[in-house]
């Protein structure tokens, strides 16, 4: 009977608290809340989100469009501290630039059973320029302890109206309650796309609007005003969510922004009164024109004269045709660094990226189309939706935010060449651009969509040889090669360092490495080669005359990497892989083998991929050869289950151990 009077009450508590969000009303009840009652591990939950977007008209401006926010946290813990932090970003185009009102913002806390209520001021807001098209208000709530709850709101002022922001219904943690709601006049058209795997209801309605227009008039009775009037149509869509969980980030997740539930509008055309229908919703072919059209991309593309006497150079004595285009490739690889900022259009140009030797993705791979196309090579720009972009389901020019060259030889063979990427090589790219996707484009209009994920499986091969000695210590040499894609990796997290070894000996925990060589490193095109020397102690167990090992000793994955029991989204591992372990182990003398694993194979429906396992004894020998193979670098959900069982069995099989006796 107790038990049901608790439940009671704390479900009357929770419904009194969702019924009032007025901003500066929280309760007692949420300030003594110590958990999320629906996931308890999170650290922060919204208990209330709200954004409401409309438009206003103004005499003489015409419609800006005004977005309303409101959201109010609860921090569980300290490690939800980063989420009292927020970020507006506010768009600009010459002098036009959105604007943000009323930012106000407070910190509540429960102390001797009083509400203690402490204000955002001025020295915790930050305004300044973010980017060529962006400025930024950042700004960190006061006061923070566990258990405190943060509200803040701000609205924006923008006459930027053709666009709307796509809008997220879900976050990195829980959402108790949100609320959207969205008005557009029936001068603007859009078109709605939803993304995501929490379902959601859009209720749609309409309202009618009026502008009012004042007009003065001269007569010969003096000056006159007069009120004219024009009633519009409102269309109106509405989303409220309750108890949203959060979007947990998964390892291999590619780019997340295409599974976290969200709505995107996209304006189809706009049709004022007395005035023609002008349409912005395309074909591809609308796009690729547009693209070829602009100033920054198809002017940009036609300027030679800032690059030609020292290509001319640089190309001098070069007659074949792979051998000019890796000429021209490594040429601006090596003149133009990327500053880390996409784009399909030139900011500042090509001819100053040129001659400051620094540029965006659309001045770099521009810069190499032109002089590719200067030195007679068929070319043709490819847009990207890059990682950090959703990928768009509808013709537009906004849904990409990257762009690269394809090169096509007169034998139809095709490289793809991304010069931003100073390890890159034809064919192969960044993640950033093959868990994206792409569209060649040509300028009579016709386009096509490509696929970048490589075809074939890039190989890892590690040859290790292990010699146990009689107190137990554990002296080797380790070779690696790295191979495509499984090369392209390892120079992008190494660099250019010719030695490595100590971040070496503290991952695998080696007691001392030596004779360290690392081969390739600079030959884009070609493998990666480390070698090494090494003396690991505690990794051979000593039970009276017996002796206990895992057979990959420190290469052994001593966790598995998906630990979540479901997952709603694909496993995106950029690329297939192949990776090939050949072990060679010698026992110490006067010891025999008593035990070792089993042979096993263990392969995943459909051919996605398979691991083997396969160990021989011979004499004073243990030969090991484990095979991880993984076909598809796409896995969606449905295998996910699988996918996860087949790591387990992984890591157990790595764990078992080889059972050695004194003879």
């Amino acid at each position: 009977m107790k038990k049901s009077i608790v439940i009671f009450i704390w479900i009357i508590s929770c419904v009194g608290v969702a019924q009032d969000y007025k901003f500066g009303k929280v309760s007692k009840e949420e300030l003594e809340e110590v958990i999320y009652v629906r996931d308890s591990a999170a650290d922060a939950a919204i208990l209330y989100e709200k954004k409401k977007l409309y438009y206003l008209y103004s005499q003489g401006e015409g419609f800006k469009q005004v977005t309303e926010v409101q959201k109010r946290i609860k921090l569980y813990k300290k490690e939800g501290f980063g989420h009292a932090t927020a970020q507006v970003y506010l768009f600009k185009d010459n002098s036009n630039r959105e604007k943000i009102l009323g930012l106000s913002g407070r910190t509540f806390e429960l102390k001797k059973g009083k509400i203690i209520e402490t204000k955002l001021k001025s020295d915790g807001i930050f305004k300044g320029e973010y980017s060529e098209n962006y400025n930024q208000v950042k700004f960190t709530m006061p006061a923070l302890n566990e258990g405190v709850v943060i509200e803040y709101k701000y609205k924006i002022v923008s006459p930027f109206t053709r666009g709307i922001d796509r809008i997220y219904l879900q976050d990195e943690i829980p959402i108790k309650k949100i609320d959207v709601e969205i008005k557009m006049p029936e001068y603007y058209n859009f078109k709605k796309n939803m993304t995501g795997y929490i379902s959601f209801k859009v209720e749609e309605s309409k309202e009618i609007d009026k502008i009012t227009f004042n007009t003065k008039a001269r007569s010969q009775n003096g000056t006159s005003y007069r009120q004219d009037q024009i009633d519009y149509t409102v269309s109106i869509d509405k989303i409220q969510m309750s108890n949203v969980p959060a979007f947990k980030k998964e390892p291999y997740a590619g780019n997340s922004k295409n599974y976290i539930s969200s709505i995107d509008y996209e304006l189809s055309f706009v049709q004022f009164p007395n005035s023609p229908i002008r349409t912005y919703s395309t074909t591809w072919v609308d796009v690729a024109k547009t693209v070829y059209r602009s100033s920054n991309f198809g002017d940009e593309l036609k300027k030679q004269k800032y690059y030609k006497e020292e290509l001319d150079k640089e190309l001098k004595g070069v007659l074949d045709q792979s051998s000019k285009i890796i000429k021209v490739y490594e040429f601006v690889k090596k003149k133009v660094k990327w500053n880390d900022k996409n784009g399909v259009g030139t900011i500042d140009g090509v001819k100053k990226a040129f001659k400051e030797g620094v540029g965006n993705t659309a001045e770099i791979n521009i810069m190499l189309m032109s002089m590719l196309r200067y030195v007679g090579i068929d070319v043709k720009p490819v847009l990207v939706s890059s990682i950090r972009k959703p990928i768009s389901l509808f013709p537009t020019l906004d849904g990409f935010d990257y762009v690269i060259v394809r090169v096509k030889f007169p034998d139809g063979k095709i490289w793809y060449l991304d010069a931003t990427d100073p390890y890159g090589q034809p064919n192969i790219l960044p993640n950033r651009v093959i868990q994206g996707i792409g569209r060649v484009i040509a300028e009579n209009g016709t386009s096509q969509l490509v696929d970048f994920r490589p075809k074939e499986p890039s190989k890892t091969m590690v040859n290790v040889k292990f010699d146990i000695q009689e107190d137990g210590t554990v002296k080797g040499v380790m070779n690696t090669r790295y191979m495509s894609y499984e090369a392209h990796r390892f120079r992008e997290r190494n660099g250019e360092k010719e030695n490595r070894s100590n971040s070496i000996k503290k991952r695998f925990e080696l007691t001392e490495i030596k004779d360290y060589e690392l081969k390739g490193i600079k030959e884009y095109g070609k493998g990666v080669n480390e070698r090494f020397s090494f003396i690991i102690e505690n990794v051979v167990e000593a039970v009276e005359d017996e002796l206990f090992f895992s057979p990959l000793f420190f290469l052994k994955q001593k966790e598995n990497i998906f630990k979540s029991e479901e997952r709603k989204f694909p496993v995106d591992f950029s690329y297939s892989f192949s990776r090939v372990y050949r072990i060679n182990i010698k026992i110490p003398e006067g010891y025999e083998v008593i035990e070792v694993p089993k042979a096993s194979v263990v392969k995943l429906p459909d051919g996605l991929g398979m691991y083997s396992f396969k160990m021989d004894a011979t004499n004073q020998y243990l030969q090991l050869v484990l095979n991880e193979v993984i076909l598809e670098a796409v896995i969606p959900s449905d295998y996910y289950p699988t996918l996860r069982e087949f790591y387990n069995s992984l890591v157990e099989k790595g764990s078992e151990q080889i059972v050695l006796k004194k003879k």
